[in-house]
């Protein structure tokens, strides 16, 4: 139910931002997105049925937070700017927190199941 993941742990050598990863980077992070099959409506439906990962507009915390960033940090931006830098209606973006990679891995399981 998940067309396309954007994590800097799946960036390649032979992707075009690798180098400027390594020169930046140490580590790919707790911050994951990815695009949800269908558009706005199954978007928020995925949010709605979260139940650990909280629902936030910004994403800085301990605890797993997530965001629908077409309506939200980017509400004030022109939607063919929004698409011209791949901020879509179906993309979520989670920090993900200090919870149990199980608990989060389940929570996103069941809300996927209700899209």
């Amino acid at each position: 139910k998940v067309d396309q993941v954007h994590y800097l742990g799946r960036i390649t050598e032979d992707d075009s931002q690798f180098e400027l990863y390594r020169r930046q980077c140490t580590a790919p992070g707790a911050m994951i997105a990815f695009e949800i099959q269908g558009a706005e409506a199954e978007a928020f439906r995925f949010l709605n049925a979260l139940q650990l990962v909280k629902l936030a507009v910004s994403l800085g915390g301990t605890e797993s937070l997530a965001e629908h960033p077409f309506t939200m940090t980017h509400a004030d931006v022109e939607p063919e700017l929004k698409i011209r830098a791949g901020v879509t209606e179906n993309m979520i973006r989670i920090s993900i927190g200090v919870e149990h990679p199980e608990d989060l891995v389940a929570d996103v399981k069941q809300a996927l199941e209700k899209v």
